[in-house]
């Protein structure tokens, strides 16, 4: 049996910015669910996933720079395997859903999730998970 944490980086958020920080250096998968709740015809969100291998934790909703380093990071969709860059991330669209999507990056100790674009801030909202786990 694998020993896995699941910790939560967004819960239910109406608006743009960075959720919480999480350690991961420990941990060899990274698996995240980002499900959107109260979409309706024309509201969008975009999520895009960070990662950094500083020391520190970075300020994710500041600039990078050499001393706040930091970068959005590319995830495999767990559907169909398809790649989607980091700077692009992931938009949902018109309805509700929920997605999984693997973190496929060595060297990584701290991982985020930050909604970047929202459209209807009153009722649509992200949901952000990671489970954690070693073989």
């Amino acid at each position: 049996m694998r020993n896995s944490v699941e910790y939560n980086i967004l819960n239910a958020v109406s608006a743009t910015g960075a959720g919480n920080a999480i350690f991961v250096e420990d941990f060899r998968h990274k698996e995240i669910a980002i499900s959107v709740a109260g979409m309706g015809a024309g509201d969008t969100i975009t999520v895009k996933i960070q990662g950094s291998s500083s020391e520190d934790v970075p300020d994710f909703d500041a600039a990078k720079t050499a001393s706040n380093e930091w970068d959005y990071i590319q995830v495999v969709d767990l559907e169909d395997a398809s790649t989607i860059d980091g700077d692009t991330g992931i938009t949902f669209a018109d309805s509700n859903d929920l997605r999984k999507f693997a973190v496929n990056v060595d060297g990584l100790k701290w991982v985020t999730a930050n909604i970047t674009a929202i459209t209807d801030t009153t009722s649509t909202s992200a949901t952000v998970t990671i489970v954690l786990f070693n073989d």
